[in-house]
């Protein structure tokens, strides 16, 4: 049942967002974009929830053990047919349980923004520290090693502060296109020791922060931002050999790819082939990773870059690019390589299993990051 929203009249003050770059008494703060254009939202409240018009500051109550419909229209948000101003802050009533949406335990701010094609945005805003508990939860978790778990929390810092922009309507997503963040609902002792051991804690090349870039298992070698991206290639992230990420499962991948598929990638491309005779690795970066690929085919030859193979077959079947065998099987052919991501940065299994010999949290960043100071943010 949909139930409607209680005006409480006593609360009417102007009550704005913090800015996103400011140093709270906690740290600086993040805005974390969870959902982006979605059409509308239900939202099931355990407790009392405030909603607030950041305009006006008026503040309105919603029920305990209810359920809300949120939807954008024109330039406002309508919450149970009641039509507020653009945006709006979801807050819990004090001393309750924070926000949970989609099933996931969010303890900022909630901030709802409706954007021009009638969607919502909807943007956590979080102290930074607390953000990279729920971060660690996922892009290692809560049962890894603590001097891993403390290297990914420096690298998540880093890389997190090197986004804040208070130009943007919100400084990261959560998604894997950056690092993954799911609410903080699986934070255990050990990932908030990792977190308080390391706090402020940030990695530096030549007094800027780096882009601290991670990655599941590198095969060996990590790559190149430059081969990766493209990008101005910086000491730290020139790639570096890694010989601790062998004894994962994430090593080491197989795939097998039907000739129809390899005909369509290079048809949308471009080529007017209709037989494939053969897929080679046409060129290599300096870590090893295939970079093209040259097919050969009753039209002669296509080139094609592996990345966007990898972005067709998919990134979690086609793990890597660092290629070490095409080999021609009935139908199509069978792909082998090492590694699970692009490469660039921190080693995740390499950092567990450096972890898991004894190594400090420090000794493990210094091999993945070369060159790059562990310095206080401040």
């Amino acid at each position: 049942m949909i139930r409607t929203l209680a005006l409480l009249l006593a609360l009417h003050f102007p009550a704005p967002l913090r800015a996103a770059d400011g140093l709270a008494a906690e740290g600086p703060r993040i805005r974390v974009a969870i959902s982006r254009n979605s059409p509308a939202i239900k939202l099931k409240t355990a407790s009392k929830i405030y909603v607030e018009e950041v305009k006006t500051g008026k503040k309105y109550l919603l029920l305990e053990n209810a359920v809300y419909e949120i939807k954008a229209g024109g330039s406002g948000i309508s919450v149970a047919g009641q039509e507020l101003s653009s945006p709006v802050k979801l807050l819990p009533s004090e001393g309750q349980e924070r926000i949970r949406l989609g099933g996931k335990l969010y303890k900022g701010d909630i901030l709802l923004r409706a954007t021009p094609e009638d969607r919502l945005d909807i943007i956590e805003y979080i102290p930074l520290e607390e953000y990279l508990y729920g971060v660690l939860t996922v892009e290692m978790g809560p049962d890894w090693p603590l001097e891993a778990l403390k290297a990914q929390a420096v690298a998540s810092r880093t890389y997190a502060l090197k986004f804040i922009n208070p130009s943007r309507d919100y400084d990261v997503t959560d998604g894997a296109e950056m690092q993954v963040y799911n609410g903080t609902a699986r934070v255990n002792p050990r990932i908030i020791e990792a977190v308080t051991g390391t706090r402020g804690e940030v990695l530096k090349y030549k007094g800027r922060l780096i882009t601290a870039f991670f990655h599941a298992c590198c095969g060996g070698h990590t790559a190149s931002a430059s081969s990766a991206w493209g990008e101005e290639v910086i000491k730290p992230l020139y790639g570096v050999a890694d010989p601790y990420c062998s004894p994962s499962r994430h090593s080491r991948w197989e795939l097998f790819v039907p000739s129809k598929d390899l005909l369509k990638f290079i048809q949308a491309r471009g080529s007017t082939a209709l037989r494939l005779k053969g897929v080679r690795v046409h060129r290599k970066d300096r870590s090893g990773r295939a970079v093209t690929l040259r097919f050969s085919t009753d039209k002669g030859y296509k080139d094609a870059p592996v990345k966007d193979l990898r972005k067709y077959l998919g990134n979690f079947e086609f793990k890597s690019t660092l290629i070490s065998r095409i080999s021609p099987v009935s139908g199509g052919y069978e792909f082998a390589g090492r590694g699970w991501g692009h490469g660039v940065g921190m080693c995740q299994e390499g950092a567990k299993y450096m972890a898991l010999k004894g190594r400090p949290y420090k000794r493990i960043l210094r091999q993945y990051y070369p060159g790059a100071a562990i310095v206080d943010y401040e």
